[in-house]
């Protein structure tokens, strides 16, 4: 578990990018390490899986992925903030596939063995403040990085149910609810919607 001179550390830092850009951050606060270790702990069989983290932040997600035993080359963060990622980049000098880019422009960045093959993405990217082309590209983007079964997990501070992943053809169950931070985090998986094919339709296999 993090120290509280830690946890103050990341937290201004935090409070710093918040305020130079406040759109981009999701919350005013790092995620605790309760909650953090509680969202790392959804993956199953870390030792094998491949993980994609959006909006690395402080790196409170990122230490409780890489304390699962996630393999360092099947893991990689974006992060957005240049002040952010530079703090990440002297925790973790090597090893760590940390990219400062766009969330939207993942595709063109991520190494060719993220592309289809993850496990796992854990997102807590805000995307309700963005335009809705720009939050569909990346939802978008997130489905394509994912293998056939993976698991996309977002991050909200909203109770609600995001009607903009509605609003995307998506459905989303809540996993829990992290009353220990500050403020409350809700976390969500993210499934593509089933389109059940009619019947007059279905092929006859026999």
């Amino acid at each position: 578990m993090k120290s509280i001179k830690s946890y103050a550390w990341d937290t201004a830092l935090f409070l710093k990018s918040w305020l130079h850009s406040p759109n981009q951050m999701g919350t005013l606060f790092p995620s605790s390490s309760t909650t953090s270790k509680k969202i790392a702990q959804l993956i199953k069989d870390p030792q094998n899986a491949v993980v994609l983290e959006l909006g690395a932040g402080t790196g409170q997600v990122t230490d409780e992925i890489v304390a699962l035993g996630v393999p360092e080359e099947c893991f990689a963060t974006v992060e957005y903030d240049a002040r952010l990622c530079k703090e990440l980049m002297l925790k973790y000098p090597k090893g760590l596939n940390l990219l400062n880019i766009d969330a939207a422009d993942m595709l063109e960045e991520l190494p060719a063995r993220f592309i289809g093959k993850t496990d796992y993405v854990i997102s807590t990217l805000p995307l309700i403040p963005l335009k809705k082309d720009k939050a569909q590209k990346i939802v978008d983007s997130i489905f394509q990085v994912l293998k056939p079964g993976g698991v996309y997990i977002q991050v909200t501070l909203s109770p609600f149910r995001p009607k903009y992943m509605e609003d995307l053809g998506l459905r989303t169950t809540k996993l829990f609810v992290s009353w220990v931070n500050l403020p409350p985090m809700h976390v969500w998986r993210i499934c593509k919607r089933i389109v059940e094919t009619p019947a007059f339709l279905q092929l006859d296999s026999s």
